[in-house]
């Protein structure tokens, strides 16, 4: 009978759910990619439940500071999380302290979507293709990149590839990705390796000139830009992925409700349309796939830490 009853009262919680607006945290700075990314699926939240969504940007620490906000919130369905390869996944290995666990304290939605990294310089580096980077560097050994932060995809699929390469590039973290991305386009870092949606208005502009991206395959939105793998290092592939999560704890029938909603708003022409344009591969995936694939990836992130050596700085 307790069973029964408690299973009443999380049915009843998540019919008049929402009562509030619904808090979306975001563990990078505003402009980054997670940013774009919740603000892309925040208004179908809004269509389909009647209540406005916060983007409330908390960047810092691989995004792990993010994630521990998240994961201290009530399990309401009022408080969700962009969570990424980085706050969910590579920070949570490589970042000391980190006060919460990826897998125990969160109950995944979706997963939005995957996103090839792409590395690209500033225009005033004489230089067009990655094989001629990786030559400059090899010339002058001060050369530095920057990423979107200590421990993610971006800062190890940097050190990897001047691994492979034989070369050293020194990297400059940022506390925000916005302040290396102004750094980057003012020209005072030469190299970023980052996500394209965030660079693509800088590419399009002529501040920017993409070399290479990472994923195996090239993006149809920058067709002209090679891989990684098909100029330098053969087989190469590092892409960061995208979803919602909640705290665990929090009902069935509301996670099953947003999963929903964030479908609908991915089955959209103009979503697809975005995604596209922006370099991004829309997924889908529910809440038990997205939960194995999490667990899986933190396996295959350890070894890549493991071989690469990176440290968090």
């Amino acid at each position: 009978m307790a069973a029964v009853l408690i299973g009443a009262a999380a049915s009843a919680a998540a019919q008049s759910w929402p009562t509030k607006p619904i808090r979306l945290i975001v563990p990078f700075g505003p402009g980054s990619t997670a940013d774009i990314i919740a603000r892309t699926i925040a208004p179908s939240f809004t269509r389909d439940f009647g209540q406005q969504v916060t983007i409330e940007n908390r960047p810092g620490a691989a995004g792990t500071i993010g994630g521990a906000e998240a994961a201290r919130a009530a399990p309401d369905g009022h408080t969700l999380v962009l969570g990424t390869v980085a706050s969910h996944g590579i920070g949570t290995i490589m970042m000391a302290n980190v006060p919460f666990d990826p897998v125990r304290d969160f109950q995944p939605i979706t997963l939005i979507t995957n996103a090839p990294n792409l590395i690209a310089v500033h225009a005033s580096l004489p230089v067009k293709t990655l094989p001629e980077l990786v030559a400059l560097a090899r010339k002058d050994p001060s050369l530095n990149y920057t990423s979107s932060g200590t421990a993610t995809t971006t800062h190890l699929a940097g050190e990897a590839i001047w691994a492979r390469s034989g070369v050293k590039v020194t990297h400059v973290p940022y506390k925000s990705v916005n302040q290396a991305i102004t750094d980057f386009i003012g020209g005072h870092i030469p190299i970023m390796v980052y996500a394209i949606p965030a660079l693509r208005p800088f590419i399009d502009s002529g501040k920017v000139r993409p070399l290479a991206v990472t994923s195996l395959r090239r993006v149809p939105s920058l067709k002209d830009v090679p891989t990684v793998a098909e100029t330098m290092i053969p087989g190469f592939d590092s892409t960061a992925w995208f979803g919602i999560m909640a705290p665990a704890g929090t009902p069935r029938a509301i996670i099953d409700r947003l999963h929903k909603s964030v479908l609908g708003a991915m089955d959209t022409p103009e979503l697809r349309q975005q995604f596209a344009a922006q370099g991004l591969e829309p997924v889908g995936m529910g809440p038990d796939e997205f939960a194995a694939f999490i667990k899986a990836d933190l396996l295959r992130w350890r070894e890549v830490i493991a071989k690469t050596g990176v440290k968090a700085e």
